[in-house]
């Protein structure tokens, strides 16, 4: 049943294409670069129960012989048994290890995720950007194929000069040209999208931009992901912090049996180490220095955070008003433009110069 689905799926998104919000959802689901990075996180569980697990019994067995020199020697045996317990503060602090340490990796999983949606993002903007521009070009050549007619009848006319034709002709060459080189970008970015998405098949892809042109910018609600790290790290730091609290990390109880020929003795016990020359003050000196560092990163991190939402904000708007200043100029350039070729009449250069800064502002607006 499974298969179906799948099948009916890729004869789906083969037929019909997708937008873009479904191209990343399938994405998300079957990149093989975020599969991976999710079975990061089972990996660090499974670190973490071993971290957690209590360490094996110790068995010790031995065997006396008593009055060895003489014949009538006896034999006796001990069996001893010990269990290393850690202290419930050591413990503690290693449960808040264990939960810090799939905070940071899911942290990692997170941050990863957001770097590939950028690259996500960049590259259909760049594949939408590729497409429109090979439209451009084909709409520019043929204006260009219109101007060198004009150019080409008037020079058998004999009132335009061969330097003009041929510079006329030049242009529309170079135009083709650049169709050529922008359809192989367009492939490439293409292909690019099927291998980052984990597809063999070919799609249709929607040529729209992700993004509309706005002046306007909504406050962002989600945390940034190297927040995520660094609150992950403080979490871990706190957990050493707990740990180093513990002068005494285990200790081990044991229990055993001796059997003589003349008695029985049974024995129980802990065995302590004394933090006599290491009471970790070493250790804490460095979590108080790590903790300075990880309050200078999240400054930093604000600053940062700030700068760049400014700047966004800024540009968005400049970009916003130069689109619309140029999206005025452009129909104006147009009619002029197209003016021009129903009078065929005038400088061929001034056509020309038109033509060109025709092109350059619908390149801009692009």
């Amino acid at each position: 049943m499974k298969k179906i689905v799948m099948i009916s799926l890729s004869l789906t998104l083969v037929s019909f294409g997708m937008s873009y919000e479904k191209f990343k959802q399938y994405t998300l689901t079957h990149a093989k670069t975020l599969q991976k990075q999710s079975l990061s996180l089972q990996a660090t569980q499974e670190q973490n129960n071993i971290l957690l697990r209590s360490k094996n019994p110790s068995l010790n067995l031995e065997a006396s012989r008593f009055n060895p020199d003489q014949t009538d020697s006896s034999f006796g045996y001990s069996v001893i048994a010990s269990q290393s317990i850690r202290t419930g503060n050591f413990y503690g602090g290693l449960e808040d290890q264990a939960n810090a340490s799939a905070l940071l990796q899911e942290a990692y999983v997170t941050q990863g995720k957001a770097g590939y949606i950028k690259t996500l993002e960049n590259l259909y903007t760049e594949y939408v950007y590729q497409s429109k521009l090979l439209t451009l070009l084909q709409e520019e050549y043929k204006l260009s194929n219109k101007v060198t007619k004009i150019v080409e009848e008037r020079y058998k006319n004999g009132s335009e000069n061969k330097v003009a034709y041929l510079q006329a002709k030049t242009n529309t060459i170079a135009l083709k040209t650049q169709m050529y080189t922008t359809k192989q970008q367009l492939n490439t970015r293409y292909y690019q999208l099927l291998a980052i998405a984990g597809l063999k098949e070919q799609v249709t892809l929607s040529k729209t931009f992700i993004y509309p042109v706005s002046a306007q910018t909504n406050a962002g609600t989600k945390v940034n992901p190297q927040q995520q790290i660094l609150d992950a790290k403080a979490k871990l730091l706190e957990s050493q912090i707990r740990m180093n609290d513990s002068s005494i990390e285990n200790f081990q109880v044991y229990g055993g049996i001796e059997d003589e020929p003349d008695q029985s003795i049974l024995r129980v016990g802990v065995n302590v180490a004394l933090p006599v020359f290491n009471n970790k003050s070493e250790e804490k000196r460095l979590a108080k220095l790590q903790q300075q560092q990880l309050t200078m990163d999240n400054e930093q991190l604000d600053i940062d955070i700030h700068a760049q939402s400014m700047m966004f904000k800024s540009s968005i708007k400049e970009l916003s008003n130069q689109y619309y200043t140029l999206k005025t100029e452009q129909k104006t350039l147009n009619d002029l433009l197209q003016e021009g070729y129903k009078i065929a009449q005038g400088s061929i250069f001034i056509m020309m110069s038109a033509q060109n800064k025709l092109i350059q502002t619908q390149k801009s607006l692009l």
